[in-house]
């Protein structure tokens, strides 16, 4: 690989590592918040986004392996003296943050098939932006 490759490579393995710690604060925060819901339908929401977080580490991990990288990652505690309406703007915060990493990486790799699943998953977080902007409003 040339010295030009090499360098977009790192970059792109930087970006991807940063998208997979977020993903990770997604997957392990979402399971808590889920527990301080009582609405059922906001917690089935809640749930499903974890969920879908599960998948979306699962990609940015094989992509990262893809291009010869190792996965890492770390998480935030989580944010115990909050109120739920803060602790969804937070979260709102990270999607947003998810989609425009995952467009990035996208837009970064010269591979057609992870800009395919990069694209793919910047969808999937326009609806997880969605989702949670409609708990927000739902729990005012």
């Amino acid at each position: 690989m040339d010295k030009k490759k090499a360098e977009a490579n790192a970059q792109l393995l930087e970006v991807l590592n940063k998208t997979l710690e977020l993903e990770y604060s997604l997957i392990i925060h979402y399971p808590h918040i889920a527990e301080a819901v009582r609405d059922p339908e906001t917690k089935q929401l809640t749930q499903s986004l974890g969920a879908a977080s599960i998948g979306h580490f699962d990609t940015v991990s094989g992509a990262i392996k893809k291009l010869g990288g190792v996965p890492r990652w770390s998480f935030e505690p989580f944010p115990q003296k909050l109120e739920l309406k803060r602790i969804f703007q937070i979260q709102l915060g990270k999607e947003q943050m998810a989609l425009k990493l995952h467009l990035q990486i996208a837009a970064m790799t010269a591979d057609p098939s992870l800009r395919e699943k990069f694209n793919k998953l910047s969808k999937e977080e326009e609806l997880h932006i969605q989702t949670v902007e409609k708990i927000l409003t739902h729990i005012g």
